[in-house]
């Protein structure tokens, strides 16, 4: 399965105006009808888990993943250090038009949109083929070859994202024993390309499959412990 979103990171120095921006995106594009989700990225770790609390107990047992669910909504803490922020967006968020990821300067091949703040920032740090446009309140020294909005241009920043191409994610899951197993994105990338290159050599087989399921039953043909051969 394929979820078809835009997302873009919001990247830039601390104190320049990247969370202020999110949100007033979220609410713009949230004006016209879109549906939207936010991700943050936190470099440095956090937890949602209060000493002394149920859920803090769960996850000091060893629990993989604790989840909260309360009549105004519900939240979860799960062990995944490689995952992906758009990917981990499009598995939680399937509906969502757009997504902000805020943060993730350093993470490779992610469209990114930098902030720029007199006194704070002003050089650019995004790389030239993953840039796509930089928000800013002073004029950039040596310029720029893709668009500068200002902070207050929000409707316009907004208009800009809606221009950008629909990311097509494939969706990849992997079960053992019925346990889903986290996997990093060169491990994900492995079995897509795999599995898909296998199947599309059959004779007969649609070249551009839109769902692949492949289950392998190593209890199939077995018997019984106690059973006739």
């Amino acid at each position: 399965m394929k979820n078809a979103m835009r997302t873009v990171a919001i990247v830039g120095f601390s104190e320049s105006g990247k969370t202020r921006l999110i949100v007033r995106l979220v609410r713009e594009l949230k004006g016209r009808e879109l549906r939207v989700a936010a991700v943050k990225r936190c470099s440095h770790g956090f937890t949602l888990d209060t000493e002394g609390k149920d859920t803090s107990d769960f996850s000091e047992a060893g629990a993989d993943g604790v989840a909260m669910v309360s009549p105004e909504g519900w939240a979860a803490l799960g062990k995944a250090p490689d995952v992906e922020a758009s990917r981990l967006a499009s598995r939680l968020f399937p509906d969502a038009d757009v997504v902000l990821v805020e943060g993730g300067k350093d993470v490779p091949r992610t469209r990114k949109i930098e902030v720029l703040r007199a006194g704070v920032s002003g050089t650019l740090m995004s790389r030239s083929g993953e840039l796509v446009a930089v928000v800013s309140d002073m004029p950039l020294p040596g310029g720029t070859t893709v668009p500068v909005f200002a902070p207050e241009d929000v409707p316009g920043i907004a208009d800009f994202i809606l221009t950008l191409e629909e990311e097509t994610m494939t969706e990849i899951r992997l079960e053992v024993d019925g346990r889903e197993v986290n996997m990093n994105p060169f491990v994900r990338t492995f079995i897509e390309n795999t599995v898909l290159g296998m199947v599309t050599s059959l004779s007969g087989i649609n070249p551009e499959p839109k769902k692949i399921s492949l289950v392998i039953d190593r209890t199939a043909g077995k018997a019984a412990p106690g059973g006739k051969p």
